[in-house]
């Protein structure tokens, strides 16, 4: 459908995208374009680039081999240069980035409306810097997904080409993770990321800290399995940020000296690092703690007392499903009530696919899977 009065005001809606195997837009590769010219790919692109566009769906395809695997944007310019109401859903999604590069992702989406669903993110390229999820996108839910490895799993920041926009919709300072199955090396980075990534600038500015997401995280009924050697769960970049945190499971490898929830951010002399982050009921190992026993990390951690703590992991590692008869079973705390409109009522099966879930026993289990 063609909108707007003038050409350059156009853009596509309703476009559904799926079922295809889509790779290999990297630099290590060539084409031939529409004149006969073998060309390179670009440094940064994707193997899906929406640069306008409303209402689209990429679903159930295999997207790999790419610089980023999908990338949206959105600018300042109008309704019509901003991309709208995206659904990610059902797709495997790995390989992608960039050797030594931390700037291209398995997805990158700047956008109003995003929803991610039901998909298997994997590993990126062997080498490559970039995180499974970026996201700089207004009214955020990421939901229901297995995210393996990258930098880190999910990093929310700020609308950097569309700030007006963003900041000036409601939905810009809530966002909604829950349901997901997360594994990663700590090694690589912090696991949630959360605010934004360009420090330094000064009140008033238009860039920085200033259009940083500056809302609530609702992080719940997630399980996350921390390898490597160092952890830290919950990067907040400023005290403007805030993290409700409950019926999440955070098992820490035992080859990890200082499982951590939270890290420390250089930020500019404005404001103050570290967050908010309130823990409700989760369960998490019980020699977890705020931060290393090396750096303090400013702003706060709440409700330390609220967690089931052990020493054994109360989930089969490999399915991370929760086993039975530990503490998990039948213990996860009523939701929120800016939760109600998320409700936890799917998780993934063993070959990463949907399927219902309901409470089985006397309660709803901790974590994104009910035994």
């Amino acid at each position: 459908m063609i909108k707007g009065n003038l050409a350059w005001t156009h853009y596509p809606s309703y476009i559904q995208i799926d079922g295809l195997a889509i790779r290999s837009a990297h630099p290590n590769y060539r084409f031939t374009d529409s004149a006969g010219v073998v060309q390179i790919y670009g440094g940064f692109g994707a193997c899906l680039w929406i640069d306008r566009g409303q209402n689209i769906t990429i679903a159930d395809n295999e997207i790999s081999d790419c610089t980023n695997g999908i990338f949206s944007k959105s600018t300042d310019d109008g309704d019509f240069a901003v991309s709208n109401n995206l659904r990610i859903a059902n797709n495997s999604i790995f390989g992608n980035g960039v050797v030594g590069d931390d700037h291209q992702h398995n997805s990158y989406l700047q956008s109003v409306g995003v929803v991610y669903e039901f998909n298997r993110y994997g590993a990126l390229r062997s080498g490559a810097l970039g995180n499974a999820i970026k996201d700089r996108s207004v009214g955020t839910v990421i939901r229901f997904n297995r995210l393996e490895e990258g930098a880190r799993s999910i990093d929310l920041v700020e609308a950097e080409d569309y700030p007006v926009t963003a900041t000036a919709n409601p939905a810009y300072r809530t966002t909604f993770v829950y349901g997901n199955q997360i594994v990663k090396s700590g090694d690589t980075g912090s696991f949630f990321h959360y605010g934004g990534d360009h420090y330094g600038s000064a009140p008033g500015a238009t860039w920085g800290e200033p259009i940083f997401r500056k809302g609530v995280l609702y992080f719940f009924n997630n399980t996350v399995y921390a390898t490597g050697t160092s952890a830290r769960l919950f990067h907040l970049a400023t005290t403007e940020e805030k993290a409700e945190v409950w019926n999440n499971i955070f098992v820490f490898a035992a080859t990890i000296a200082y499982p951590s929830m939270r890290a420390n951010t250089d930020i500019g002399a404005g404001w103050t690092a570290g967050g908010i982050v309130n823990l409700g009921r989760n369960w998490a190992n019980s020699n977890v703690a705020d931060s290393d026993a090396y750096h303090t990390v400013p702003g706060q951690l709440l409700g330390m007392g609220n967690l089931i703590r052990g020493s054994a992991a109360p989930v089969d590692l490999t399915t991370l499903m929760p086993l039975a008869g530990s503490a998990v079973i039948d213990s996860a705390q009523a939701q929120l009530n800016a939760t109600s409109s998320y409700p936890v009522n799917f998780q993934l099966d063993s070959r990463f696919l949907p399927k219902a879930r309901s409470t089985i026993g006397s309660g709803p289990d901790i974590g994104a899977m009910e035994r």
